[in-house]
């Protein structure tokens, strides 16, 4: 009975845009007031961009060991040195054969300019010529093979310092001074501590229902955690594909501030679109959407891909001017 007298006195209380009748029975707020940013937090943590363990490109000892583990280092400091006597032997053999080599060339050019000045006044064969220019590209040819060589022993020697590839932090020694390595062994294990990164999973579900997009300049991101300042970040990428298990997208993020790699905090995610609350929008027929008042006139505005339950974004050619009926709506009839 009292759900009857209930719905009765709504139906009386019904008003129509035909008259005045209205204004005094709703409430508006101006656009700017109504509407909201969605807005929700996620865990995240502040990762390494690199995990990389050192290795050996050589078959050599260890000479010494520069960094202990903990130590920072910076890129291209010297890590691990090698015992590399026997390259540098070879380096300098190559250099002494390429000294000879470079005699034998001079003196066989100095042959052939003599030979060409006698052939040109016929005081000497053709043979003779020709077997001199042989002997040279011969010498050239070598001089080239040997220049390829020196350069060859010279990246070996380059290896035998093992050296950063990027601000790191030393997490692990391998190996001992003295010890014999071969090619590909593991000597440290360095962990990149510049260009962190902040990674976060968000439901691939609250993605697609809030509309939440991406792209950048589209999603104003916060990074927050204990015994530090409130970091406002920068999104990187999002993973291309959905995890199986969680149903989740991975999200990652950069920040301006160097933050401690294993740092675990809360991703505060909140669109730049603004969005129409669920508490403004009403059914009316087939259709949902607002009522506004603009120029004083009371109107029902369409939300053609509203969905019930839901905030809507707020379409772009609104005016800042229109005012939202956000109490009383509920009794008032779409003319």
């Amino acid at each position: 009975m009292r759900w009857i007298m209930f719905f009765g006195m709504l139906m009386m209380n019904t008003f129509s845009w035909a008259s005045d009748t209205w204004r005094s029975q709703v409430v508006t707020q101006s656009l700017n007031e109504v509407v909201i940013q969605l807005s929700q937090s996620f865990s995240a943590e502040v990762i390494s961009p690199n995990h990389t363990a050192l290795s050996s490109e050589l078959n050599a000892r260890i000479n010494r060991i520069h960094p202990r583990p903990g130590d920072r280092v910076k890129s291209g400091q010297i890590l691990v040195e090698l015992d590399c006597r026997d390259q540098q032997l070879q380096l300098e053999r190559l250099a002494a054969q390429q000294k000879q080599t470079q005699a034998n060339l001079d003196l066989a050019e100095r042959q052939v300019s003599r030979l060409a000045q006698l052939q040109a006044r016929d005081l000497t064969n053709r043979s003779q010529l020709d077997e001199a220019q042989t002997q040279v590209q011969q010498l050239q040819a070598q001089q080239q093979l040997l220049n390829t060589e020196q350069t060859i022993t010279q990246r070996q020697i380059n290896r035998c310092q093992i050296r950063a590839p990027f601000d790191g932090v030393v997490l692990e020694q391998k190996v001992g001074l003295g010890q014999w390595v071969n090619v590909g062994m593991p000597l440290l294990d360095l962990l990149q501590t510049q260009s962190a990164e902040i990674e976060t999973q968000v439901p691939f579900n609250w993605l697609q229902n809030t509309e939440i997009t991406t792209r950048p300049g589209q999603l104003n991101a916060l990074f927050r955690a204990q015994g530090f300042d409130d970091q406002s970040v920068t999104l990187l990428r999002q993973a291309p594909n959905i995890e199986p298990r969680s149903r989740s997208v991975k999200l990652w993020f950069s920040s301006d501030t160097p933050l401690p790699i294993g740092l675990s905090g809360q991703i505060f995610l909140t669109q730049s679109q603004a969005y129409l609350p669920t508490s403004v929008i009403v059914q009316r027929g087939e259709d949902l959407g607002v009522f506004v008042v603009e120029n004083n006139q009371l109107q029902f505005r369409v939300l053609p891909q509203a969905q019930e339950g839901r905030p809507h974004s707020l379409p772009a050619d609104w005016s800042n001017e229109i005012e939202i009926v956000t109490q009383g709506q509920q009794r008032l009839r779409r003319e």
